[in-house]
């Protein structure tokens, strides 16, 4: 059994601080005048039978192919920091092969364990360029879409809305040991730690106040939301967490989140409300003028943000088109719809020349000369979203603008031209297709273990997209449509059930 130092405080262990082991208050947190998190513990002694390994390396060879080892392993492991793993045991039964290890007790963790355990299983590692295999001489981009959740030992020590933070915190935490096929949580344990979440959060609302320790609300909405993505309670409760984080950040106005640790929040959050209006084709208030621009005032938007940017005008174009095809009366005419697109299409262009020209090296390479063996890999994690979500977008584009022409025979008398062929040319199909592959073969680097539950989130709507183009149209390759099938039950082996379902779910592009 491990032994835990019980004369270091919960504060000072996640500040990782020296500790004099003081009651009731230490004096480091009595000096700072921070809230002394206690010396509670709760131990559970562990067979020693009972091994967790951590998390190892993708491996690759020295010609820079993906090892076989390395593309069959599924992984559904989860990180479990030493902390909690003491308090992981096995029932005293024998237990099957198929019995999971049950956790005891999930809701009874110290709260700084089960923030370590959130930020190690959602954060990325850093991976450097030769870890990559592919000797790219880059600076590697800082990761901003996932950084908000390493602030969370630091807003745990805000005691505004705290019992919602940590309640969130801890469905999180028991929501990842949950999931998959060898989840090592029961599933009980999780609603249970939602449904406490719920009612915190629900007790919190009643107190919003216009100070910068609403961000603690916020991020706690939003760890309701990743929990939501990993065990799914209903329909529309990620819809709900979406649409009150939008509202809470609508509370303080752009200006507020434009420095600081408010800032830092506002651009982890901010490509999740964007993705969530495109899935629900529901405007956001992200694509008026002053919140694409207020924000990104003293701190410029990087490459990705840039993108996402563009991207705010989607949701309100899919709203429009769907006015359309119901013939509402408030729906705009076909015709402003058609340039709406042509304008976004145009801006995600004029973006992919700008990102291609940040270096002289390439933004992704492929490995492997078959598209059924071959894998797209990238410098970083920022440029893996940045390029599978232009890729995305273009997309979208493409299909919507040649469903206006069909729909509206007048608008084929309209020029226009995409990379100088037009929208229904074979040329721009191949390109579509192309996308749709690049794609999935950037599943690989996206999933692996490095990129956490990070990296398989951000696959989402970009696998969704490719797979219900390629699925709904004539000329799609049945041989390529069976290697995606295939692709998409590897993730949901990898303990990714939900991102499975949502690909599959039959509704089109």
């Amino acid at each position: 059994m491990k032994v835990r130092k019980l004369t270091v405080c919960h504060t000072c262990r996640a500040r990782k601080l020296g500790c004099d082991g003081k009651r009731p208050s230490c004096s480091q947190c009595t000096g700072t005048k921070t809230k002394c998190g206690g010396y509670q513990y709760d131990l559970v002694f562990i067979p020693s039978q009972l091994s967790i390994t951590a998390p190892t390396k993708s491996q690759t060879s020295k010609d820079g192919k993906i090892t076989k080892k390395q593309r069959e392993r599924p992984s559904s492991r989860t990180n479990i920091p030493a902390e909690i793993s003491n308090e992981i045991s096995h029932e005293s039964r024998p237990m099957s092969k198929y019995t999971a290890p049950v956790v005891r007790p999930s809701l009874a963790w110290p709260l700084q364990d089960i923030m370590s355990l959130v930020v190690q299983n959602f954060s990325p590692t850093v991976l450097s360029s030769n870890s990559a295999f592919l000797n790219w001489d880059v600076d590697i981009h800082p990761r901003v879409c996932g950084a908000w959740i390493e602030l969370l030992p630091v807003l745990s020590l805000t005691q505004r809305y705290e019992k919602a933070l940590s309640s969130s915190v801890k469905a999180l935490g028991v929501s990842i040991l949950a999931r998959g096929r060898n989840g090592i949580a029961p599933i009980s344990d999780a609603l249970t730690a939602h449904c406490s979440a719920l009612h915190a959060l629900h007790d919190s609302l009643h107190d919003v106040a216009p100070t910068a320790d609403s961000d603690v609300l916020a991020v706690a909405i939003m760890c309701l939301m990743i929990s939501e993505l990993i065990l799914p309670t209903a329909i529309s409760s990620s819809a709900a967490h979406a649409a009150g984080l939008s509202d809470l950040i609508q509370l303080h106005g752009p200006e507020a989140y434009s420095t600081g640790q408010s800032h830092r929040i506002f651009i982890g959050l901010r490509p999740a409300i964007i993705v969530h209006s495109i899935r629900n084709k529901h405007p956001t208030f992200l694509a008026s003028p002053e919140w694409r621009t207020v924000p990104f005032q003293h701190v410029k938007a990087n490459s990705f943000h840039a993108l996402m940017t563009e991207a705010t005008a989607i949701p309100s174009i899919l709203s429009d088109i769907d006015r359309l095809k119901y013939d509402l009366p408030d729906a705009k005419a076909p015709l402003a719809v058609l340039e709406d697109l042509i304008n976004l299409l145009g801006a995600l262009v004029n973006w992919n020349v700008s990102f291609q020209c940040l270096t002289n090296k390439p933004s992704f390479r492929i490995l492997g000369k078959y598209p059924d063996k071959a894998h797209v890999w990238f410098p970083d994690i920022t440029a893996a979203n940045s390029m599978t979500h232009y890729w995305t977008f273009w997309i979208m584009c493409v299909v919507y603008i040649r469903r206006l022409r069909e729909d509206y025979p007048e608008l084929r008398d309209e020029e226009l031209l995409i990379h100088g062929e037009i929208p229904e040319s074979p040329v721009i199909t191949e390109m579509a297709i192309q996308m749709s592959t690049w794609i999935f073969q950037s599943i690989e680097y996206l999933v692996q273990d490095e990129m956490r539950l990070f990296g398989a989130i951000s696959t989402t709507l970009p696998t969704r997209i490719a797979y219900q183009f390629l699925r709904y149209n004539h000329f799609y390759d049945h041989e390529l449509l069976s290697w995606c099938e295939r692709v998409i039950e590897g993730i949901r082996d990898r303990g990714y059930d939900y991102i499975a379902q949502y690909i599959l779910d039959d509704d089109g592009v």
